[in-house]
Parts: structure tokens; C-alpha cells; sequence
């Protein structure tokens, strides 16, 4: 089956991994590469253009937004939305062709095995997975039979993949596949693997709790604008 793979962008070359990414799905047969990127000035959008693939620029510090634009164009059998700080092998995106069905992720882990990351993606895979939530960064699949559903995603700023599981898991159990999505760990050796941790379960409890999803995500890209970048502190 033919495979989609949306990859939402901002200023990625600084950290090292949409060069490793682009490289390795242009060995792959019978995939879209959809890049929906929020006008970097980097060099990202070069590097897109090098390797052919479809480029879709949007003003936008939703990765929400970014995401919905890709899967609105995407013309695969099996839609991937693939975050940009994380890597696929060749080998789990062939499997993938083969046991697409339904809705789900790749098994997380990261790029450092520091304890608290390994605890830290235990608990994603087997116990927030178990109840049905994968982060972005396990790289998330679907049918595409399932993006009008996908496509109800609201324009948040943060936890859009939370939001996302919430809306597939209704339809169906989702798959945990038997193949790694190697993830940076950027945020925690940046702000301290103690600090980043205490900062994503504030959040997770902000979230559940109904804050303003602008506040959380200039909380949680404060520093380091990987995903988005506020200009002004009150906007």
C-alpha cells in the first residue's frame, strides 16, 4: 500500500534530524512526503526542495494546522504523521505498508539512555499507550479511510497528538508497531532531565484541567522554539 508521511517543520536543521530523515525516505518505495513548514529560515526548506519533496508552506504556530494541511493533501492508503525530531527505519516503514489496518504508532524511544528517558518511554508505550494515547513522537499512522475523523483535530498549539488518539481511539484499539521511533531528546538535556520532566506532567495537568493552550505551549517551547515562536510575551 502506498504511504503518506506528513512531517510538520520549523527550523529543524539546528537540531540535527530532518537531515537524517529526508535521506532515508528517499530509499523508499511508493511513499508521498508531504513537508508542511511554517517559514523557516534555516535552510529546512532548501533541504526539502534537494530531496524533491512535496513542500507546503502555512504561517501558523500550530503544528495542529501544519498537520491538517498535510493529511487535507495526502494521497496515500496509510497517512503518517511523522514528527520532525524523530526517526523511522527503512524496515518499520515496509512493515507498515503491510499492517497498516486501523490506527497507530511505532514504539518510542529515544536517542540517549539515560534512566528517566528509558522509564520515560516504558510509561509512553505500555501504560499511556494501554489507555490509547501516543505522543507524536512514536510517529502516528492511520487508514486514510479515517481522515475526515482525523481532520475534526481542533487548531490547538500543543497536545494536538493527545487530541488526535482521543478522536482515533473512538473508532478503534490502536496497534503499538514492533519497530522504533528513535526520538531527541533535545528538550530534556537542554532544560534538565528533572526540570523538562516536572514541566511535561504540569502540563499533561494543565491540559486535562482546560488552560489556555497558547499558555502551555509558550510554557513548553519557552527557550527553545522548536515548534513555534511567540514574538511578543502577551500575544
Amino acid at each position: 500500500m502506498k504511504i503518506t508521511i506528513i512531517i510538520p517543520t520549523f527550523n529543524e536543521i539546528k537540531n540535527g534530524y530532518i537531515q537524517k530523515i529526508l535521506p532515508l525516505l528517499s530509499e523508499i518505495k511508493n511513499i508521498e512526503v508531504i513537508v508542511v513548514d511554517s517559514f523557516s529560515k534555516d535552510g529546512t526548506i532548501e533541504l526539502v526542495k534537494k530531496y524533491g519533496f512535496r513542500l507546503i508552506q502555512i504561517e501558523t504556530n500550530s503544528r495542529a494546522i501544519r498537520l491538517k494541511v498535510g493529511i487535507e493533501n495526502a494521497t496515500g492508503e496509510i497517512i503518517v504523521l511523522h514528527h520532525p525530531r524523530s526517526l523511522l527505519s527503512n524496515d518499520g516503514l515496509e512493515y507498515l505498508k503491510l499492517n497498516g489496518e486501523g490506527w497507530g504508532a511505532f514504539k518510542h524511544q529515544f536517542d540517549d539512555n539515560h534512566p528517566l528517558l528509558a522509564f520515560t518511554s516504558f510509561w509512553s508505550n505500555y501504560i499511556r499507550g494501554f489507555r490509547g494515547i501516543f505522543y507524536l513522537d512514536h510517529c502516528l499512522y492511520f487508514e486514510a479511510n479515517l481522515k475526515a475523523e482525523v481532520l475534526k483535530l481542533p487548531n490547538v498549539d500543543i497536545f494536538e497528538d493527545t487530541e488526535i488518539c482521543k478522536i482515533l481511539r473512538r473508532v478503534s484499539t490502536p496497534k503499538l508497531l514492533p519497530f522504533p521511533s528513535t526520538t531527541s531528546a533535545i528538550r530534556f538535556k537542554s532544560n534538565g532531565f528533572i526540570k523538562q520532566a516536572i514541566l511535561n506532567q504540569r502540563l499533561k495537568m494543565q491540559y486535562y484541567l482546560g488552560f489556555s493552550h497558547q499558555k502551555m505551549n509558550k510554557s513548553y517551547e519557552k527557550n527553545l522554539k522548536l515548534n513555534s515562536k511567540y514574538e511578543h510575551p502577551g500575544s
